[in-house]
């Protein structure tokens, strides 16, 4: 299977993993344990393991509210430019759930229920400026980073359902998102960080299908279509 192939066809989603499918996944979550281990003799080099939460929504759907929850988990590797530098880049590895959800609130007279779940192998590549401050009682400094770049991902699940169960047809989703990353970094200690970032997709994942009385900011900017807005928040543990 060809992660960077044609659409997924809206008749076949949600996507059924096929042998190849579990193959590729095998190889994918074997390319993060091997470049991870492969790097930790390289003292240049900081690496790690992530996991955390994403919230999120999907600009075009004509719903609104991060009330799509999800799972990630990965691991990255991280280089300071020089040993007296504060900046750093840092690329990682990882699965991600995105997609958009929409649930009935019947005593308001809402009926509606829609679910949408968009699951990634998603490559961020980011760079990174370090910096600390003391805290209020000038005892502890305090380090962080700022972050910013942009990921890559490969569809490898989508399913699309409405109160009627799974939608059938419609637009086909892209196999990859292109998306835009910003974020902040809080080091706890030496070893365990604390990230919070934001991502926006800057290609449609679904082109055209955004309703005429929806036509918000992306729709004014980009091409028509859906885009992938997530927050994500997550730990990670650096070796």
């Amino acid at each position: 299977m060809n992660f960077f192939s044609t659409p997924l066809k809206g008749e076949i989603y949600p996507y059924k993993f096929s042998k190849s499918s579990f193959r590729n996944l095998g190889l994918f979550l074997f390319s993060i344990f091997y470049f991870l281990f492969s790097s930790v003799h390289a003292q240049q080099f900081k690496v790690g393991l992530l996991g955390g939460i994403s919230t999120s929504q999907v600009d075009g759907d004509t719903y609104a509210g991060y009330n799509k929850a999800g799972l990630l988990a990965g691991g990255f590797v991280t280089k300071f430019f020089s040993s007296e530098s504060k900046w750093s880049a840092s690329f990682e590895i990882m699965y991600i759930q995105k997609g958009s959800r929409k649930v009935p609130h019947p005593e308001k007279g809402d009926y509606t229920n829609y679910s949408l779940k968009m699951n990634y192998a998603e490559v961020p590549i980011l760079v990174k400026y370090n910096f600390s401050t003391v805290d209020s009682a000038n005892e502890h400094r305090m380090k962080f980073a700022l972050e910013g770049g942009f990921a890559i991902g490969a569809l490898v699940y989508s399913k699309e359902e409405d109160a009627f169960g799974q939608v059938p047809g419609g637009t086909p989703f892209q196999k990859s998102d292109y998306s835009i990353i910003l974020g902040l970094n809080y080091f706890l200690t030496e070893h365990i960080g604390f990230d919070v970032r934001t991502e926006y997709s800057i290609v449609p994942v679904r082109k055209g299908g955004t309703s005429s009385y929806y036509q918000n900011w992306t729709y004014k900017i980009f091409k028509p279509g859906y885009y992938n807005n997530l927050l994500v928040f997550s730990l990670r543990y650096q070796f």
